[in-house]
This record gives C-alpha cells, structure tokens and sequence, in this order.
C-alpha cells in the first residue's frame, strides 16, 4: 500500500513542476521540505547505479531543473554577491576542504557516513538558499509556500496526539509505529522519527502562522479564526514532543511576536508580565523540568542533562589539541575514546560514549576549528544583518517585514537547538534556516538597490538642473 501511495505522490510531485504557473522555486523548496520529512528512504527508496533513490532527491532534481527553465526564459533575478554570500561560501568551501582531507569512511560503525552528512546538512540547503536568492518573490509566489507549510503543520500535529494516544492504525506513514526505527519512540516524533525535528518543523508553522496572515490580515475576520484555531493546535504538538530545547523555541517565538507585533505601553506591560511570569515559573518548575517521565524515566532524562557537561569538557579538551584546523568534518565520534578516559574530573566522560554530538556550536569548533567556527559566526552574523535591515528600512513593505519577523523566530529557534542538539544529520533543520533568510536576503536586496536607484535618480535629475542654470541662456 505505502508503494502505491509514493508512487501517486511522485506523479504528483512531477506534475507540480507543470502545474506551479510560473514555475516558483519558493513553492517548490516548501514541496521539498514536506517531501524530505514524510518520504524519507523509510517510506520508499530504489537503487539505481549504486546510489539511493529517494522521493526528496527526485524532487531536488526537478527543482534544479525548473530553475535552470526560469533562467533559459528569463524569469529568474541573478542578483549580483553580497558579503553575506560571500562569507556563507567561505564557510561551505572550508566545510567542503576539511571533508575531503579527511579519508573516506573513517566514521565510527552506525555512524552516517561524512559525504552524506555534508551532502544532506549543508550543500542541499545552501543549493535551495541559492535557488531563493534569485527568485523573484512577489505575494502569488509566498502564498502558495505559505499555504503548504502551514497544511504541513496541520499534518505533523494530528500525527503527534494519534502517535501519544497510540492510535497507530491512523498513523501516516505507518513506519512511524515501529519502535525500532529513528529515535525518541515515546514522544510526538513525527515521519521524521525525531522530535527535535518534528519540534523545529510546528515551531516554523507557528511563526509562519502569525508573521504572514496575521500580520498582513490583521484586520480580516477569516485571519484571526485561522490563529485561534490553529495555535492551540501547533502549541499542543509541540508540548507533546517532550523537548524542552523545543518548548524554548516556541517561548522564544512567542516573545519574538510580542515585541514585533506591540506598540508603546501595551508592549512594555505585556513583556514585563511575561517576565516575571517566567521567572516564578523557573522557580516553581525548574528542578522538575531537569527530571521528568517522557520515553524513559525521570533518573534517565536527569542523565541525559547532566550529559550536556560531558560534552563541553570533552569538546574543550579536543579544542585545546587542535584549535586552528579542528580534527575534520564529522570526527568527533571517530576521534573521541581518549578524552573519554580522562580522570582528572569528576564528570561522567564515559557518558557520551557512542553518542553524536549534542551542541552544534561546539561541534563546530572540534571538526573545523576556529577557521570554520569564525567562518560560520561571521555569516551568520551578516545574514542576521540583513534581516535587520529589512526590518528597518523605512520603505519596506509589509511582506518584507514579515519576512524578517520569521527570519528572527527562526533564527531565535535554530539557535536554541544548535546548543542542545547536532542539527545537521539531516536536510530538514537547515533547510528551514536557509527557506527564512533566503526570503530576508531577497527582500534586503530589492531594497538596497531600489534605494541606490533613487538615489542616483535623484542625483541625476539635480546634475541636470545644475548644468541647466549653469548654461548660456
């Protein structure tokens, strides 16, 4: 039954390509992401000249080629490079040399393999950022991706209450019921047997929900009914994920909202409740939001929060050997038993054996060093720059702040979860990154050069006055 349903699914993804009316790259990456999370190689996957086949990689390819139509027809905006490109392919290039020094296969048995880690965690969503960064985003074009996200998000919470109240035969896809595969069986984990994953993805429709027909329909009756009865629905799918990297980031969503969304005392009086509503609650929760029951026991969830400072000590260490160069891209596993047998601490070492990297931050500065933890930190700052322009650029327009105000509650999400989890073992985390400030930069783009044609129309048109006074009547 699952063949059948992928094989309608795959015909249904290449008759998109045609469909889609102007051929739009944006509505095609959303496309991608529900495809990567609900049709994984768990659900359907072929062999073909050695290499596996899955539904998202088809749909990639079809995504390459329908941009490579845009541009044979012209329909495409080839932008010139910013400095934020030019950092985020500095860090790529790093990523990519500090792969390939590496020899292949020297990964730890279970481990995924380092081409693939590239492949799936950084080279397909830098590939999509490009692919937005040249589109032309106008409203036909987001609506369409916004409507499919936010139908994704629907999905995905339905599929969290069925999984926690165990009604697996209204599971889909129905590998979501084999406790054998993924992680996290237990809690609301998703098709992406993860519920980090799942967490990131509800946290994105969340923020999509208010930043797009919210903020540009604030006074449509249809806009609010879709919040009132969608945002108990996504918060209850998040709560049932158990994560509380997950909770953070839709508090962090939440205040995002407020500071954007609120004006004057209103927003001053609104913000200061939330605080102290969160320090009485920090107070009152804290010690048992360090232990409690999810898919194993309070004693084993304390563990795993005393395993954070593991990681730290043992990431120190491995840094102080290597600073500069790092041990290579996906090494922490391969290069880690030795630190694990220090005793000059009181700290579990041997805790974290056998497990990947739980800080993405950290993970950074072992396999690439300070040459691609400075890489990373300096395009992302450049990027966070650009959403920041959009945002206060006096002639933005509703759709652009919008677009910041997403890219700042993914951001917010994102790095949240980078110091809690390794979030680049799939395409699914950073794709949702590159989706919001591919947007941003685009938006940021269109404004900087409509406000330097201004300016040089301005400058022209005074140029033209002066020569005029200054001529022989």
């Amino acid at each position: 039954m699952d063949l059948v349903v992928a094989l309608m699914v795959l015909a249904a993804m290449v008759w998109a390509v045609v469909v889609v009316r102007y051929h739009d790259v944006l509505t095609g990456t959303a496309i991608f992401l529900v495809a990567t999370s609900v049709f994984p190689s768990d659900f359907v996957s072929a062999k073909i000249a050695g290499l596996s086949v899955t539904v998202d990689r088809v749909w990639l390819c079809a995504l390459g080629g329908q941009f490579l139509y845009d541009a044979w027809n012209r329909r495409t905006r080839i932008r010139s490079l910013t400095a934020s490109d030019v950092w985020l392919f500095l860090f790529l290039g790093w990523l990519i040399v500090r792969t390939v020094s590496t020899p292949i296969g020297h990964e730890v048995k279970g481990q995924q393999s380092t081409i693939m880690h590239l492949l799936n965690g950084y080279l397909i969503p830098a590939f999509l950022f490009v692919l937005i960064r040249h589109s032309d985003l106008k409203p036909r074009t987001i609506w369409p991706a916004v409507s499919i996200i936010l139908l994704f998000g629907v999905y995905l919470s339905l599929t969290a209450i069925l999984e926690i109240t165990k009604q697996w035969s209204l599971v889909f896809p129905q590998f979501i019921s084999d406790p054998k595969l993924g992680i996290h069986f237990g809690r609301a984990r998703g098709p992406m047997l993860q519920s980090v994953r799942l967490g990131i993805c509800l946290n994105l429709c969340l923020a999509l929900l208010w930043t797009f027909p919210i903020w540009l329909f604030a006074r449509e009756r249809w806009a609010w009914l879709m919040a009132i009865s969608l945002t108990p629905l996504f918060m209850l799918a998040i709560l049932l994920t158990y994560t509380r990297s997950i909770w953070m980031g839709a508090c962090a969503i939440v205040i995002i909202l407020l500071v954007t969304m609120l004006r004057g005392k209103v927003r001053t009086v609104t913000l200061s409740s939330l605080f102290m509503l969160v320090v009485v609650g920090g107070l009152v929760l804290g010690p048992s939001m360090l232990a409690f029951k999810r898919e194993y026991s309070e004693a084993e969830t304390l563990e795993s929060t005393r395993m954070r400072g593991a990681f730290a000590y043992v990431s120190m260490k491995m840094f102080q050997d290597s600073p500069i160069l790092g041990f290579g891209f996906n090494q922490f596993q391969v290069s880690t038993a030795p630190y694990l047998d220090d005793r000059t601490t009181n700290i579990r070492l041997e805790s974290i054996r056998g497990y990947v990297h739980h800080n993405t931050f950290l993970s950074l500065l072992v396999d690439l060093g300070l040459i691609g933890a400075a890489l990373y930190a300096i395009a992302a700052f450049s990027m966070i720059r650009n959403c920041w322009v959009v945002w206060v650029h006096p002639t933005a327009s509703r759709y652009a702040r919008s677009g910041a105000v997403l890219s700042f509650c993914i951001l917010a999400v994102h790095a949240i979860q980078m110091a809690f989890h390794e979030v680049s073992y799939s395409s699914i985390e950073n794709t949702i990154l590159m989706l919001a400030l591919g947007m941003s930069q685009v938006f940021r783009d269109d404004l900087v050069g409509e406000s330097d044609r201004k300016i040089a129309l301005t400058r022209s048109h005074s140029d033209n006055r002066s020569y005029a006074k200054a001529s022989p009547a």
